[in-house]
């Protein structure tokens, strides 16, 4: 399958600015600044699109370029190119978040395998309905919460009987 042009995805882009051109009638330059492609490629859209020679010009009538265009964007190419392009950015963005996570580095003490909610560590309190962190870096706030999932984990029940309400 030959790849999609670039500009496919910018159709709808594409189309405003051609519909806001004052002249009945687009050039190659015309084609090559609103697509953003280069001459070869300006001049195989407009065979595309049914352009004409006049003299030595090639012109596109820009009435049924605007409508040409608009059928293109109806069409299922255009609908799954977009949803394939939005997955992409969806899966790059996932793995910059990723990538971004797996950078930050929890120094974790000996002491963690000892957490628990009777000795919680300096700067962490906890009373009935308030938990309150001190912290002085983002890295000591990842290190005390950290601290306090494993001491909960430990003694969860202790946790229950701290807090006010019915548990769910």
């Amino acid at each position: 399958m030959p790849a999609k042009p670039e500009w496919l995805l910018r159709l709808p882009e594409i189309r405003e600015e051609l519909e806001h051109l004052a002249v009945p009638v687009v050039d190659r330059s015309g084609i090559e600044r609103i697509f953003g492609v280069k001459r070869r490629r300006a001049i195989e859209l407009m065979h595309q699109f049914g352009g004409y020679q006049t003299g030595r010009t090639f012109l596109l009538d820009r009435a049924q370029f605007l409508e040409a265009l608009q059928s293109l964007e109806s069409k299922e190419d255009y609908s799954a190119e977009k949803r394939r392009r939005e997955r992409l950015l969806d899966v790059v963005e996932a793995s910059r978040e990723h990538l971004i996570s797996t950078r930050v580095r929890i120094p974790v003490r000996a002491a963690v395998a000892r957490a628990s909610l009777d000795r919680l560590t300096p700067g962490i309190l906890l009373s009935p309905g308030v938990l309150t962190i001190e912290f002085q870096c983002p890295t000591e706030l990842l290190e005390r919460l950290y601290w306090l999932a494993q001491a909960i984990s430990h003694d969860f029940e202790k946790l229950e009987g701290l807090l006010p309400g019915d548990g769910g």
